[in-house]
């Protein structure tokens, strides 16, 4: 018997919106070219959950995400993985702050509480940052969430409600039938066929999985993610960004540092495998010194370049259909940010292929906003 659906790839997307499927009835198989949470949803460390300085078409899914995130691990019967620990988003000139104020003004709109700190209200959030940083918008609400776990409890819970994962099965094409996807062909030859669509949110292939019907203004990057050696002080008490320089910075348990925010590697398609550059290690470890002073002595234990992210020339994802397939949806282009809206986009997903039609909060998102 053929399931409802077919998803391409078992990362936090496919697994969670395979889960929401489940919810309300509807049977789905989920089929990866590797293991569940890998490539984007997989490597160490942990994924912000931040509403901070998104694009204001994110802002109304960030603040439906605020209310899901906490309880999450609950819904989905796993151990925790989230933690709330809020959002500074630093500035060190007049024009940094000037575009920090900016932010606090438009997310304050959206109903996102973030504050202006500065002086001995920031120090006292952040003791150890430097006097370089002139002020910071905060975001209280915004956290860190484990995003191998996360993905993880999705396919178990998913599983637990009949959803079939197959891992290691490489998906070569999209078979169609008039204006309809009725099912994939996997790189063996195996054909599998669904009733009621197909979803491929496989995040770095979508763009060449549909390219029969849709060319997308998309790229993939291979993005750096650094965990440090054991420090003798944890310095970081909040999740950190910055409005101008390159760097992101978490803590990693109770001694580790995790810094990422935009670094590269290098891909290699034939090993389908990133590999590090030793100038992004430094130039990544250089601006998390420039912040924090104390991290002269830090040192690299783990530099991941593991997976490739699907970026777009706007910033943001693209959640569509390719014009002449009435159930086909698709999902890319998450930019390295994609992860704190998931669990939404995934239920609106999940209500869109069941018939409810395109959901206004993912209207921003088509792909018609690159047409001429």
């Amino acid at each position: 018997m053929n399931p409802d659906f077919i998803i391409v790839g078992a990362g936090v997307y496919g697994t969670a919106t395979a889960w929401w499927l489940a919810q309300r009835g509807a049977s789905s198989i989920v089929l990866d070219s590797r293991d569940i949470a890998t490539r984007a949803s997989g490597g160490p460390g942990r994924r912000g959950v931040r509403a901070n300085a998104r694009d204001k078409a994110e802002l109304p899914l960030m603040r439906h995400a605020y209310e899901l995130w906490p309880q999450l691990h609950e819904v989905l019967e796993a151990k925790p993985f989230y933690e709330r620990t809020g959002h500074l988003l630093l500035g060190e000139t007049d024009e940094d702050v000037a575009r920090l104020e900016a932010h606090t003004q438009l997310q304050n709109r959206f109903g996102i509480e973030t504050q202006m700190v500065a002086g001995t209200e920031l120090a006292a959030l952040e003791p150890q940052l430097s006097r370089s940083v002139k002020a910071a918008a905060y975001c209280p609400d915004d956290g860190v969430a484990n995003h191998s776990a996360t993905t993880r409890a999705y396919a178990t819970a998913a599983q637990r409600l009949g959803v079939e994962v197959r891992t290691f099965t490489q998906v070569a094409k999209i078979l169609v039938n008039g204006d309809r996807a009725v099912g994939v062909e996997t790189d063996t030859g195996e054909q599998l066929h669904a009733e009621r669509g197909v979803l491929v949110l496989s995040n770095s292939t979508v763009a060449t999985l549909l390219s029969s019907w849709v060319r997308l203004p998309i790229w993939n990057g291979c993005f750096q993610v650094l965990v440090s050696e054991p420090l003798e002080v944890q310095p970081v008490q909040h999740l950190i960004g910055h409005v101008r320089r390159t760097i992101s910075i978490k803590s990693e348990g109770t001694d580790r540092l995790m810094l990422s925010g935009g670094w590269r590697g290098v891909w290699d398609a034939e090993r389908q495998e990133g590999e590090p550059l030793q100038d992004q290690i430094d130039g990544n470890v250089r601006e998390a010194l420039s912040l924090y002073p104390s991290l002269k002595a830090l040192a690299v234990d783990i530099a991941d370049t593991s997976h490739q992210e699907s970026v777009t020339v706007d910033g943001l994802p693209i959640i569509d259909q390719p014009k002449g397939l009435s159930n086909l949806w698709y999902g890319t282009g998450w930019c390295g940010h994609g992860w704190a809206i998931a669990p939404v986009i995934a239920e609106l997903l999940a209500s869109w292929a069941l018939g409810a039609g395109r959901p206004p909060l993912l209207t921003p998102f088509n792909a018609a906003r690159f047409e001429a």
